[in-house]
């Protein structure tokens, strides 16, 4: 085979592989939750019944970015919300970066005070783009027009402007509701946090339950767990980590509940359909 027809081959191969990746990502009227593999952090995207895409937190790393890729048309570079569920650099790594490459409709913060470098280099690229800021209030759901609801949950009105000593207690927490399907996204939260949000008699029964700070014993406290009752609970975290995630106390709360539990650790991106 001569080198023009090895070369015509490999073109033919290329584009069927392209066909193939705009085929699969196409919207199928289902929401789709990719618990992202970038280690030790979150990232996690969302895409709506519709195709809206929906990223929340950005990892420790640029690894985010490979992971968005994989769910994404090659064509397409528009996301739609950025959600910054806190800044620590675990969770936001990657957003100065995908700001640069895709053009973000609107990003979700808290609004807390911080001089976190990479926070602070996401807020300057954020107003140079004039890209509008959302300030996160539990009495300000966030309704796509295919039906998928984020019901904002925490923090508190007021958080805006504050300097907490503990980032972890004001991250966002979102319910994302689909039909009678929802994944509870927890960010960071230790139990203070999980107490209050019980205290506020919000409805946080969910399918999936994204269990916060990375299984760390600060979080996941039985109260919180067995008013969520999910049916499934994820983990991201990274193998071997020096934390020592997931703590035992909260694998045997999980098991405890009969609550199967997927570990990005172990199973790399975890990817689940809500009906």
């Amino acid at each position: 085979m001569n080198q023009r027809k090895i070369l015509g081959l490999l073109g033919v191969i290329g584009l069927l592989g392209l066909v193939t990746q705009e085929l699969r990502i196409l919207p199928d009227g289902l929401l789709h939750a990719y618990i992202l593999n970038v280690g030790q952090g979150d990232s996690i995207l969302l895409v709506s019944p519709s195709g809206k895409q929906i990223l929340i937190d950005g990892g420790p790393d640029l690894s985010a970015l490979e992971g968005i890729g994989n769910h994404m048309s090659f064509f397409d570079r528009n996301i739609d919300l950025l959600v910054l569920t806190h800044p620590d650099l675990d969770h936001i790594a990657a957003f100065p970066e995908i700001l640069r490459r895709y053009s973000v409709g609107a990003i979700l913060l808290s609004g807390i005070e911080t001089p976190q470098p990479q926070y602070q280099r996401l807020l300057s690229i954020a107003t140079k783009q004039n890209i509008p800021v959302i300030i996160a209030d539990p009495k300000k759901d966030i309704v796509l027009e295919d039906g998928l609801i984020l019901d904002v949950l925490w923090p508190p009105h007021g958080t805006f402007g504050s300097q907490p000593k503990n980032t972890n207690n004001t991250s966002i927490v979102l319910r994302a509701i689909h039909g009678s399907s929802s994944i509870l996204l927890t960010g960071d939260i230790e139990e203070p946090a999980e107490r209050a949000i019980l205290k506020t008699g919000a409805d946080i029964q969910s399918t999936i339950f994204k269990v916060a700070h990375h299984g760390s014993k600060t979080s996941t406290s039985t109260g919180f767990l067995l008013v969520v009752d999910p049916k499934i609970a994820v983990v991201s975290l990274g193998k071997d980590n020096q934390f020592g995630h997931p703590h035992g106390d909260v694998l045997r709360r999980l098991e405890k509940a009969g609550i199967p539990i997927r570990r990005t650790d172990q199973e790399g991106e975890i990817s689940l359909v809500l009906p």
